[in-house]
């Protein structure tokens, strides 16, 4: 892939850095996120605009991290040889050395993967609180910390913590949503060449939008070659990754439970008593676990839509911690053994357009709406979900609080064939069944399909003014191949 493609739709966080860059006087900055998703990368490649240093913290003795430190500091000052630890020999000096070299100009230093240090030197948070309140005044040194860790990255600005209030930039870090997955890889891909709309569809499916996943694709080659290369291979780059995921988070140690409500939720358990019932753990530790994911925001607790009083459900909000409980974890044996064509075909492919339709295509269409409201000349969207009736016998896939008070109700088809219309009527008659008089003041619908639709039913459409989004809309101003 190119350098820029793994930047695509991050000009926010780089405006962000070079806010932090030209600040008058020392800044702070946090950023944290899950592995993988793409930090370390952004923040290399703004340290190649600026002067700096990138110090990769190890899962190592402080002493070690101390002297690789020390040992960037000397690589990027050669004049500065006395950076050594028989002069520098604590994190108190080291840090004050930090401010010396920023008191003419600015300099930008990099604390990766911070978490490991505070494992090993847990005085580092108070120590660089003092640094900051004390030598870094005055000084134009502008430090930020990052790390996959997010439970203890996170905790580092809540109140109480030695540097809560200091930070001038705290942001957590998220996977690219599914049209810019699809820039990525279109980046990437031979010009004309490349996966369709469904495929680009699929992959953002099972790989989800973390910059090292889309990385790690290669758009030449069939998506059955690459999900068992990087998924399904025992030895593949994302084979463990789900687990790797959990163990990333030091205090989580019951590996074993948090491994059975995933894999739970991912095969469809939504409600906590069946969440329960299919993984086997007892329900305080269910709802102690669902606690802790939540937090961590690997799952949400989803409310029907205008409806925070009654019961939600659980689901899985990433996508590659979807498809990897869905299709490694409980496969974990068989693939061990499995030809990579039976793999595919036998433990992946036959469930995977019920997935895309379960799991996927409803948020595709969210962030689609979110993405491209004005090219449809709605309002702006206010608020947006899905809704379901007590009984579970009508169930909207999308609804949507316009800025006028009017509401926009949507299907999501993961269709192979063209939607016909008799679609547009059942999702009118759905409407009419909502108890919300308020909804159906002035209704507003929209059909999505991965399959496209009959030319009935865009006749009809055009005729009682109902938005119709098939696969190329999804994708518009992109050259994704029909």
């Amino acid at each position: 892939m190119g350098e820029m493609a793994g930047l695509i739709n991050r000009e926010r966080e780089l405006e962000r850095l070079e806010e932090l860059w030209r600040k008058t006087g020392p800044a702070l900055g946090l950023l944290y996120g899950r592995r993988r998703v793409g930090k370390t990368y952004l923040l290399q490649h703004f340290l190649r605009r600026h002067h700096g240093i990138y110090f990769l913290c190890a899962e190592s003795s402080s002493r070690e991290n101390l002297e690789e430190l020390l040992d960037q500091v000397r690589s990027a000052f050669p004049a500065r040889q006395d950076a050594t630890l028989q002069n520098y020999p604590g994190w108190r000096p080291a840090l004050r050395l930090l401010c010396d070299l920023a008191v003419e100009k600015s300099l930008l230093v990099v604390f990766d993967e911070f978490s490991y240090l505070c494992h090993v030197e847990t005085a580092i948070p108070s120590l660089i609180q003092a640094v900051w309140d004390k030598e870094a005044k005055g000084t134009l040194l502008k430090l930020i910390l990052c790390g996959s860790e997010i439970g203890m990255l996170a905790a580092l600005d809540e109140y109480g913590r030695p540097l809560h209030g200091r930070f001038d930039w705290a942001e957590r870090y998220t996977p690219l949503d599914y049209y810019d997955s699809a820039r990525f890889l279109i980046a990437g891909s031979p010009p004309g060449a490349g996966y369709g709309a469904r495929d680009l569809l699929r992959a953002y499916g099972l790989f989800g939008g973390g910059g090292r996943y889309l990385d790690a694709i290669d758009p030449t080659q069939p998506l059955s070659k690459n999900a068992f290369r990087l998924l399904l291979a025992p030895s593949g780059m994302l084979h463990r990754e789900g687990e790797n995921l959990i163990r990333q988070e030091r205090d989580i140690r019951d590996y074993s439970s948090y491994n059975a409500i995933l894999g739970a939720i991912a095969s469809g358990a939504t409600e906590l008593g069946e969440i329960t019932n299919q993984s086997h753990v007892d329900k305080p530790t269910v709802l102690r676990c669902l606690e802790r994911l939540q937090q961590l925001r690997w799952v949400e607790h989803e409310k029907p839509f205008e409806e925070p009083d009654r019961r939600g459900v659980y689901r899985l909000r990433d996508n590659l911690l979807k498809s990897w409980y869905r299709f490694v974890f409980k496969n974990r044996s068989a693939l061990q053994m499995a030809p990579p064509e039976a793999a595919w075909a036998e433990l992946l492919a036959p469930g995977l357009d019920d997935y895309m339709g379960s799991q996927i295509f409803e948020a595709v269409c969210a962030q689609h709406l979110a993405r491209f409201a004005s090219a449809y000349s709605l309002p702006l969207v206010m608020e947006m979900g899905r809704w379901w009736s007590r009984n579970s016998e009508v169930e909207l896939d999308l609804v949507a609080r316009l800025s006028d008070d009017s509401y926009l109700f949507g299907e999501c088809k993961w269709a192979v064939s063209a939607v016909d219309a008799d679609e547009l009527g059942r999702l009118k008659h759905k409407v009419q069944r909502v108890p919300h008089g308020r909804w159906q003041a002035a209704p507003r619908y929209v059909l999505f399909s991965a399959g496209g639709f009959t030319q009935r039913l865009i006749e009809l459409a055009e005729e009682q003014g109902a938005m119709l989004v098939g696969p190329g809309d999804l994708f518009r101003g992109l050259p994704v191949p029909a």
